[in-house]
């Protein structure tokens, strides 16, 4: 005896059809009582995102990158085009440039600037790293982004929860 009949009946008891209605129905049910009465995933998500301001140094860039920058707007990883906040505030610095000349000589370039610019975001704060977007946010790292006028490289220097933040 195989394990169907010529009825399609496993073992000739079950019918195929029919198990597989039971296991749809079990399924349905228990994703039901889970959606019903299980936990609340969003409000979870929700209570873990924060608002945070964060600093990221541009160094060495042409005044007028600096400028760009100085026109705010929103904020996208280079990479994955995600945004990853609003541009609140941007202060410039003297850059200190140096460059190897043919002689093998160290020449300061002149006409350059640090950035700093000032974001702010909604990140989602886990056990052990803060996300914007997805993108993951770590004092040190190092941070490709553009903006409506510029694209630039710069490392993340500060990185705050704002007051009134979960924690």
């Amino acid at each position: 005896m195989g394990l169907l009949d010529k009825k399609g009946r496993i073992f000739g008891k079950v019918s195929i059809v029919d198990l597989v209605i039971v296991l749809v129905l079990i399924g349905g049910g228990i994703w039901f009582a889970y959606a019903r009465f299980g936990r609340d995933i969003g409000s979870e998500i929700a209570a873990r995102e924060v608002p945070v301001e964060y600093t990221i140094i541009v160094a060495g860039v042409r005044p007028t990158t600096a400028e760009a920058l100085q026109k705010g707007g929103k904020v996208f990883e280079f990479k994955t085009g995600a945004q990853i906040g609003t541009i609140k505030r941007v202060t410039t610095e003297p850059g200190d440039v140096w460059s190897m000349a043919m002689d093998g000589k160290w020449t300061r370039v002149e006409g350059k600037v640090d950035a700093i610019v000032t974001v702010t975001a909604t990140a989602r704060e886990g056990e052990d790293l803060i996300t914007i977007n997805g993108v993951e946010a770590r004092v040190g790292t190092s941070l490709g982004f553009t903006t409506k006028w510029a694209q630039v490289n710069g490392y993340i220097l500060t990185l705050d929860l704002l007051p009134g933040a979960a924690q």
